[in-house]
């Protein structure tokens, strides 16, 4: 997402916090609320332009994110999915389906920032820590931009009476967290989280 008012590229990985990114940096200028990766938006736009704007994404344990994913899946469409658990949401969603038909909402962090093992963006916020990262991030862009960005970030598209992630999945059967961990094993190396076993 590109912000043009505050010279900013804002790298939205679903379940992310990008909504509330979005909502706070919005303005007349910017298209929309969108999620694809930072080579396709270079892609699409002025690349001289975007050289001197500064990117930045949030990044979210793999383990979080993907059970905040399947409660998507279920809030979407309650009258097929809400009954469903995580092991019959990975049948549904994800096994047997190739890159460019699984929900957004499943793809790997990395593949939305990252060119290999590097990060291309230039800063990379973490959704545990986001109240205190995004006013670090901001203290030290307002210190250099005209228009400065709220040091507080608002809540928005929250799942609320959500289980804790570190309980929902142990209820995966075993080939389903291993293959959790194959799947997301790359974000769990490039943006330092630790991959649980059993």
């Amino acid at each position: 997402m590109l912000f043009h008012k505050y010279n900013l590229i804002f790298t939205g990985i679903p379940k992310n916090a990008s909504s509330s990114v979005y909502d706070i940096l919005k303005n007349s200028t910017d298209r929309y609320h969108h999620h694809i990766n930072i080579i396709n938006e270079y892609n699409e736009n002025d690349t001289d332009l975007m050289e001197i704007y500064t990117s930045f994404c949030i990044v979210r344990n793999p383990y979080d994110r993907f059970v905040s994913a399947c409660y998507q899946i279920r809030r979407d469409n309650p009258d097929q999915n809400n009954h469903l658990s995580l092991d019959e949401i990975i049948e549904q969603e994800m096994k047997g389906k190739g890159p460019g038909e699984i929900n957004e909402v499943f793809i790997a962090q990395h593949r939305f920032v990252c060119f290999g093992n590097r990060i291309l963006v230039d800063n990379v916020l973490r959704y545990e820590s986001l109240t205190k990262d995004w006013e670090e991030f901001a203290v030290e862009y307002n210190k250099t931009h005209p228009f400065p960005i709220s040091l507080s970030l608002p809540t928005s598209n929250n799942t609320e009476d959500r289980k804790d992630w570190k309980q929902e999945i142990k209820s995966l059967s075993d080939f389903n967290f291993n293959l959790i961990n194959q799947k997301y094993e790359k974000d769990f190396k490039l943006f330092d989280y630790k991959m649980l076993t059993r």
